[in-house]
C-alpha cells in the first residue's frame, strides 16, 4: 500500500469512499423492502423487521471500545509509539471476545424466558424459530464489534478511506447473500444465516487486506494489558453518551410530538425534519473524513494541522449548510408537495426553526470532531446528553400543547444554540484558539476549496520506526 499520500489525496480519496457508501446505502435500502415483501409477505416481512430491530440495541454493548481504541490507536501512530498501538488492538480485541460471549450468553437466557412470539402476535415465525434467528443476528451484531477495530487499525496507516470502502464492501456482499437466500425460497433463518455468513467473509477479507495496508498491527495475546482496558474506559463509557443524546433528540422528540399533539401532527414533523436533514448529511461527511486526519496530527504535536484541519472543516461545514437551505428554502413546497403526494400540508414556521437547527449544525459538527477523535470528549458527554437529549424534550412537553407543532422546532433551536456554545468553546480551549480567531477563519467563503489545497502541503504517514514529527519536518 502506498503510505506517502499527503492529506489532500487521502481527504479526496476519502470523499469517493464515502460517496460509495452513500450508494450503496441507498441502493440496499430501496432494494430491501421490495424484495423481501416480494418473496415472504406483509405479515413474514413485519416479524423479520421486529426481530432484526432488537439486536441493534446490542450495538452498544462494545462499551463504546472500539472508537475509544480507534483514536487512541490513531494518536500512538502519529507519535510513532507503534508497539503501544499494538497493545491497544490486541488488548480491545479480547475485551470484546469476552463482551461477546457474555452478551450471548445473556440473549440466550433472554430469548429462553420470554415469549417474545406472544408479546408480539407472531404468526409466521414460531418460537423456535424465534430463539434462532435472534442468536444469528447478535452474532452479525458481535462479529461487527471486531470489524470495527480493524477498521480503526487502517487509519493506523492512513488508509481510513480504504477501510470505510471495505466495511461497505462487506455490507454489499451480506445484502447479497440475503438476496440470494430469499431469491431461492429461503425463509428468515437462511436469511439470517447468510447474513451473518456475509459479515464474517467480509471481516476476514478486510482483516487480510489491514495485514498489507498495516502489516504490524495483528491479533494476538503477547501485548495485551489490563492497563490499556482501564486507560480506554473513561473516553469509552463517555463515547455512549452521545448515540444516547442523539436518540433522545430524534426519536424523543418524534414520539413526544406525536403523543401530544397526534399521530397526524408526527407525519408532518418527520418529513420536514428529514427534508431540513440534508444539509446535517453533507456536514457529516466533512467530519469523518476529518476524524481519523486529526487524531492522527493531535497524537504526533503537529498542533499547527489540528488548528488548520478544524478552522477549515467549520469553515466548509458553514457554508455548506447556508448553501443547502439556500437551495431547499424555495424549492420545499414543490418537494414536500411531491414527496408526500399533497397528503400533508406543512407547517412552514416549523419549517424555518429546523432548517435554522440543521444549519446550526454546521457550526459544532466539525468542532465536536477535535475532542472526539482526540479522546477528550469526557469533558462534554453529560452536557451533550442533558442539552441536546433531554432539554429540547423538556422544554417541548411544557410548551407543545399550547405552542403547536412549531413550538418543536422552537425546543430543538434552543437546545442547539447552547450546544453551538459549549461545544466550540470546548474545541476553542483544546486547541488553545480564541473565539476572534476562529471567526475571522469561518466568515470567509471557503474558495480554497475549489482548488484542493491544504497550506501544510505534503504529508505521509511515518515509515517504518520514523515518528510524523520527524517525516513533516525533513519534507
Amino acid at each position: 500500500m502506498n503510505t506517502s499520500l499527503d492529506i489532500r489525496h487521502r481527504l479526496l480519496r476519502g470523499l469517493g469512499s464515502f460517496a460509495y457508501v452513500q450508494v450503496v446505502r441507498i441502493f440496499v435500502r430501496l432494494s430491501e423492502v421490495p424484495l423481501l415483501l416480494g418473496f415472504w409477505g406483509a405479515q413474514l416481512y413485519g416479524e423479520w423487521l421486529i426481530l432484526a430491530a432488537i439486536p441493534t440495541y446490542f450495538s452498544l454493548s462494545d462499551g463504546g471500545f472500539c472508537i475509544a481504541a480507534s483514536n487512541d490507536m490513531n494518536m500512538r501512530s502519529g507519535k510513532g509509539d507503534r508497539l503501544g498501538a499494538l497493545a491497544v488492538f490486541q488488548s480491545t480485541s479480547v475485551l470484546l471476545a469476552l463482551v461477546s460471549v457474555a452478551v450471548i450468553l445473556a440473549m440466550t437466557l433472554f430469548t429462553h424466558a420470554w415469549p417474545l412470539g406472544e408479546w408480539f402476535g407472531f404468526q409466521a415465525i414460531d418460537t423456535g424459530e424465534i430463539d434462532t434467528i435472534l442468536f444469528l443476528l447478535i452474532c452479525h451484531v458481535l462479529v461487527g464489534f471486531q470489524g470495527g477495530l480493524i477498521n480503526g487499525g487502517y487509519w493506523c496507516s492512513g488508509n481510513y478511506p480504504l477501510g470505510m470502502a471495505l466495511t461497505t464492501s462487506t455490507q454489499l456482499i451480506e445484502f447479497a447473500g440475503l438476496v440470494a437466500a430469499v431469491a431461492f425460497g429461503g425463509g428468515p433463518i437462511q436469511a439470517a444465516s447468510v447474513f451473518l455468513g456475509g459479515r464474517v467473509l467480509g471481516t476476514i477479507l478486510t482483516r487480510l487486506i489491514l495485514r498489507k495496508a498495516t502489516p504490524w498491527m495483528h491479533y494476538g495475546l503477547g501485548a495485551v494489558s489490563v492497563a490499556e482496558i482501564r486507560h480506554l474506559a473513561k473516553p469509552a463509557f463517555a463515547s455512549l453518551a452521545f448515540p444516547v443524546g442523539e436518540a433522545l433528540n430524534i426519536q424523543g422528540m418524534r414520539l413526544l410530538v406525536g403523543t401530544i399533539l397526534g399521530p397526524a401532527a408526527a407525519a408532518v414533523f418527520v418529513p420536514l425534519r428529514t427534508l431540513t436533514n440534508l444539509s446535517a448529511q453533507a456536514v457529516a461527511v466533512i467530519t469523518y473524513l476529518i476524524h481519523a486526519e486529526l487524531s492522527f496530527a493531535y497524537g504526533s504535536g503537529e498542533n499547527g494541522l489540528v488548528v488548520k484541519l478544524f478552522f477549515r472543516s467549520c469553515q466548509v461545514a458553514i457554508w455548506l449548510s447556508l448553501a443547502t437551505a439556500g437551495v431547499l428554502l424555495p424549492i420545499s413546497p414543490w418537494v414536500v408537495s411531491v414527496w408526500t403526494d399533497g397528503a400533508i400540508q406543512p407547517d412552514w414556521v416549523l419549517f424555518s426553526f429546523l432548517l435554522v437547527v440543521s444549519c446550526s449544525n454546521g457550526v459544532w459538527r466539525p468542532a465536536f470532531t477535535i475532542p472526539y477523535s482526540t479522546n477528550q470528549h469526557g469533558k462534554i458527554a453529560l452536557v451533550y446528553s442533558l442539552v441536546y437529549g433531554v432539554f429540547p424534550l423538556v422544554i417541548a412537553y411544557l410548551g407543545l400543547a399550547q405552542g403547536g407543532l412549531a413550538f418543536a422546532g422552537f425546543a430543538l433551536l434552543v437546545a442547539e444554540t447552547v450546544i453551538v456554545a459549549y461545544v466550540t468553546s470546548v474545541a476553542l480551549a483544546i486547541t488553545h484558539q480564541r473565539w476572534s480567531d476562529w471567526l475571522a477563519a469561518v466568515i470567509h467563503p471557503p474558495i480554497f476549496i475549489f482548488s484542493f489545497i491544504l497550506p501544510y502541503g505534503r504529508r505521509s504517514v511515518p515509515e517504518e520506526g520514523e515518528c510524523a514529527v520527524r517525516t513533516a519536518l525533513r519534507k
